[in-house]
């Protein structure tokens, strides 16, 4: 990771579940944030993952330096154009901020 120590590291996942028939087009805009999120100040690592036997849910596992950093993400245009473009293909959606205690 970087020069934090991991227990300093804000961890994130989050899911993303397309409706039946928008799994494509969600995943081509899901993989676009993956380049310039991972040149973001903060971002540790970012990583989409695909759901081997459910073609339309997608999870992202993130390390953040700090909330501050992954607010700033959050308000980036490629995260609020990227997800406004797709908005009406994603079923449901939702994340779980987390810190390692060991």
């Amino acid at each position: 990771m970087s020069d934090t120590t991991d227990k300093d590291v804000l961890s994130l996942v989050a899911w993303v579940r397309a409706e039946p028939g928008g799994e494509d087009a969600v995943r081509e805009a899901l993989v676009g944030f993956v380049a310039p999120t991972l040149e973001e100040e903060g971002c540790i690592d970012y990583q989409l993952h695909a759901v081997n036997d459910d073609p339309g849910l997608f999870y992202f596992v993130e390390y953040w330096r700090s909330e501050e950093d992954l607010e700033r993400h959050i308000a980036s245009p490629h995260i609020r154009e990227g997800g406004a473009a797709v908005r009406h293909l994603i079923q449901e959606s939702g994340e779980m901020r987390m810190t390692q205690i060991a």
